[in-house]
């Protein structure tokens, strides 16, 4: 029965509360936005990342449509076992930076992309394991000390300083094929980022929550005026397909690439604590430990799929905490109704196909904007910081090493152990291990 025909307030202000019916018309236009939060937040960055990890267009369309696929059955787990909050579970900007870090420093290894894409199918399944077992015996707070704001906040900077190369070089169109600056590429980014950034500041609301899926759509028409949008690729006639498991092949052990995923599986833990007590607030619902356990277990439930189905890691989304606010519906109905929708299109291997044709250069402005942001949050964290002479030896002996590394000739490790080289080459994941070692030590 809903909270209203009892005649009692929705609590925190809310129009309707986690338990409540809504009215068929409400239910329907509330299932319909969370559709399109599903949509804005889930249909454009795997794209990205997908390219840098070597698919072709019919490639980054399946893996759109497996996105789809797990992020609405991976939100509704959340929300009716997990820390039972409604919660979008979507593809996260972390993953996204570990991922393409991997794929750019997969060749100075002599490691292909068709084998790193297996290795981080294993990658996945064994940091969700850690997270059950976070989970399940009630570690999550120890976990959540040791990545502490300081820390946190060097592994934002750096992975943000080793991407902005990659971001830069999509910004002015230089590729395998074309190494002079395309200014039709550029006229492209820079209007979609713009674009962005003025929906993101100027406006408020649902239309500031779906700044990124306007500014897509206005870049791509810009880039279909300009001809730098790639053709829709031929696709199967099917109507539908079923998800396959291990779409890339055969899951493969690195120990480099395991230990890359499960660190940032335990970073992520911070975002998952204030997700849940953001929107405990937000609806009034008192917090218990068990919320936290339940949500450790099923994120790592999540990146256990993410192996399997092949797609890239989730995360819940503190930006549900706005939405809910924004609307004033915290209901669980609605939020699994939209859930359900999403993986119902993902289904459909059109709707792949179409997001996977997003131009290179409006896909690039995206991860641009996602990752100043980013770059922004990692500052916030210094702020938490009493600054003292300790933390500022560890930040800056941290930041130095691993932006000092990221100059580094390819070759000047080669003598070394595949192992050794991995994590000597990548400056990101240096200044994160000397971060932690200085932090515990010092």
């Amino acid at each position: 029965m809903s909270r209203d025909s009892n005649n009692l307030p929705p609590p925190s202000g809310m129009r309707y509360g986690l338990n409540d019916d809504l009215p068929l018309k409400e239910m329907i236009s509330y299932s319909l936005q969370h559709l399109t939060y599903f949509l804005a937040n889930a249909a454009i960055l795997p794209v990205i990342v997908g390219g840098y990890l070597g698919l072709d267009q019919l490639g980054l369309a399946s893996l759109v449509q497996r996105t789809f696929i797990l992020c609405g059955i991976v939100s509704i787990l959340q929300a009716l076992w997990g820390h039972r909050f409604p919660i979008m579970e979507g593809p996260a900007g972390l993953w996204y930076g570990v991922l393409i870090t991997l794929a750019t420093s997969a060749p100075s290894l002599g490691k292909s992309l068709d084998v790193l894409r297996t290795d981080i199918e294993m990658g996945f399944i064994i940091a969700g394991i850690v997270c059950i077992f976070i989970g399940v015996t009630g570690m999550a707070g120890l976990v959540a000390k040791v990545f502490s704001p300081l820390v946190n906040g060097v592994f934002l900077v750096l992975m943000c300083l080793q991407l902005s190369p990659a971001m830069i070089k999509g910004m002015l169109g230089l590729s395998r094929t074309n190494h002079m600056v395309d200014f039709a590429s550029l006229l492209a980014f820079v209007s979609t980022t713009g674009l962005i950034m003025w929906i993101t500041l100027k406006s408020k609301g649902f239309i500031q929550s779906i700044a990124v899926l306007l500014g897509v759509g206005c870049g791509w028409i810009m880039a279909l005026i300009l001809g730098i949008s790639p053709q829709i690729s031929q696709h199967s006639p099917q109507l539908s397909t079923k998800p396959e498991i291990f779409a890339w092949g055969t899951p493969t052990f690195d120990i480099g690439v395991v230990l890359a995923c499960v660190i940032a599986a335990l970073l992520l833990f911070s975002n998952l604590v204030a997700s849940i007590l953001g929107m405990s607030a937000v609806t009034g619902e008192p917090l218990k430990p068990a919320m936290f356990n339940r949500g450790a277990v099923f994120t790592g439930v999540s990146d256990i799929f993410a192996g399997l189905g092949a797609v890239i890691g989730f995360i819940p989304y503190a930006s549900a905490i706005g939405f809910t606010s924004m609307t004033g519906v915290a209901s669980r109905k609605p939020f699994i109704a939209g859930a359900l929708l999403i993986t119902t299109l993902g289904i459909f291997p059109q709707v792949g196909v179409f997001f996977a044709a997003i131009p290179p250069a409006v896909g690039n402005a995206v991860m641009f904007v996602v990752f100043c942001l980013i770059l922004g949050m990692g500052l916030k964290e210094f702020a938490k910081v009493n600054l003292t002479n300790r933390e500022m030896y560890i930040a800056g002996i941290a930041l130095m090493v691993g932006v000092g590394v990221m100059f580094l000739p390819q070759a000047v490790f080669n003598n070394l152990p595949a192992l050794l080289r991995y994590l000597l080459l990548n400056g990101m994941v240096d200044g994160l291990l000397i971060c932690i070692l200085l932090e515990q030590f010092l």
